[in-house]
Parts: structure tokens; C-alpha cells; sequence
């Protein structure tokens, strides 16, 4: 799994935005949104894109790789706990912590609780930090979006069928969106086919699946 972009936001407006190489607050030089690999006193001057690339590039190399060796997770506690490895290191989820014991034993509410415990340095208490912890939390606790990916039209068509067929209603309608869906997923499959690693893209693969179930 991959940072989502409500991780690269929460990680973002908590680190905040600087173009020119600085030292943080223990002296390490860093740029762009709290990046420090390879980072010194001559180092370009970064554009939001280019700090927002590089954040997500060291946050997958690094930070998502310690989380990802927790299975369970859905996209929204993946992005949330990347976001608290990202600031208090790998070592805040390993199996003698806490909240690494509750991820472990797939305790979810728990882990939540005890990401909250997480907002002291030098033995103090930082509002910050509180409120990162807190805004972890919250997307922590966060139903993921199973449709995340798809289309806004594949998420409307997905939705309203299988409300109605749950409800056993309106099967005239329920043709029309098979219909729909079915010619979606033959247009997924054109794409995929003729592109290398075609099916690799734009979550084509569970996209398809996902229609074709439907149709």
C-alpha cells in the first residue's frame, strides 16, 4: 500500500511548506515538507510539486514500508499511522509499544487510543502535537472508501444497483445500469490491452473486476 492523498495532506499541513533548505528545530537541514535525505545548506530551492513528490517518495521508501509489515490496514490507517511514522519514527509502531501490541493483535480502537499518548518531547506535553495525534486519530477511525480509485460515474452506477438490488426493486433500472457498466468495463479492457502494463494503471485491474461482478 501507497500513501493516499488524505496522508500526504495530514502530513503536509502539520509539517508545513518551506522552498529553501533550513535547519529544523534539533539542527538537521531539511526542505520542502520536513525532508531531510540529503539535504545541506546548498540544496535547490523546491516547488510544492516537487516537495510533495519527494515527501511521497521517502514516505513509501521508508515510513510506508514500516507500516505496511502490519497487515489488516485499510487506506485510511495506512495514511494515519504513516503520518505518526513520519514524525516519531518506525520505532513508534514496533511490537514492545503500545499502540504496536494493539496493531498487532488487530485492536483497532485501542491503537487509536493509544496514538493520543504520543504528544510529549523532552517530557512535555506540545499542543502540536496534540492536535497531530488527534487528527491521526480521526483518520485512523475513518471508514475507507472501498470505490476509492474508481470513477465518479463507476461510483454513482456501482451504488445505485446495488441498492437496488439489495432492495429487490426496479429491475428495468437495474438492466439499464448493467448495461452501462458492462460497456464501461469492455472500455477498462480496451485500455489495459493496449498500453504495456496497462492493467497496472489507474486501478484498472480492480476497477474491471469490480464491474464485471456487476454485469
Amino acid at each position: 500500500m501507497k500513501l493516499g492523498q488524505r496522508g500526504a495532506d495530514l502530513i503536509k499541513g502539520f509539517e508545513g511548506f518551506r522552498a529553501n533548505p533550513y535547519r529544523d528545530a534539533v539542527g538537521v537541514w531539511t526542505i520542502g515538507y520536513g525532508s531531510t535525505k540529503g539535504v545541506g545548506p546548498s540544496t535547490r530551492p523546491v516547488t510544492q510539486k516537487q516537495a510533495e513528490d519527494r515527501l511521497r517518495r521517502e514516505v513509501d521508501a521508508t515510513y510506508g514500508a514500516a507500516v505496511n509489515g502490519i497487515s489488516g490496514l485499510n487506506q485510511n490507517q495506512f495514511d494515519a499511522l504513516t503520518s505518526f511514522v513520519y514524525n516519531v519514527g518506525p520505532g513508534g509502531i514496533g511490537p514492545s509499544t503500545g499502540i504496536g501490541k494493539a496493531l498487532r493483535a488487530k485492536q483497532w480502537n485501542r491503537a487509536a487510543d493509544e496514538l493520543l499518548k504520543w504528544d510529549k518531547a523532552g517530557g512535555r506535553t506540545l499542543a502540536g502535537l496534540t492536535r497531530r495525534r488527534k487528527a491521526e486519530r480521526k483518520l485512523f477511525l475513518t471508514p475507507a472508501d472501498s470505490l476509492a480509485g474508481y470513477t465518479d460515474s463507476e461510483k454513482r452506477w456501482i451504488r445505485e444497483y446495488d441498492g437496488l438490488k439489495r432492495a429487490n426493486k426496479d429491475p428495468q433500472r437495474r438492466t439499464v445500469l448493467r448495461r452501462v457498466m458492462t460497456e464501461q468495463r469492455q472500455r477498462i479492457w480496451r485500455a489495459a490491452e493496449g498500453e504495456k502494463n496497462g492493467w497496472s494503471k489507474a486501478n484498472r485491474r480492480k476497477r474491471y473486476e469490480s464491474l464485471k461482478a456487476r454485469t
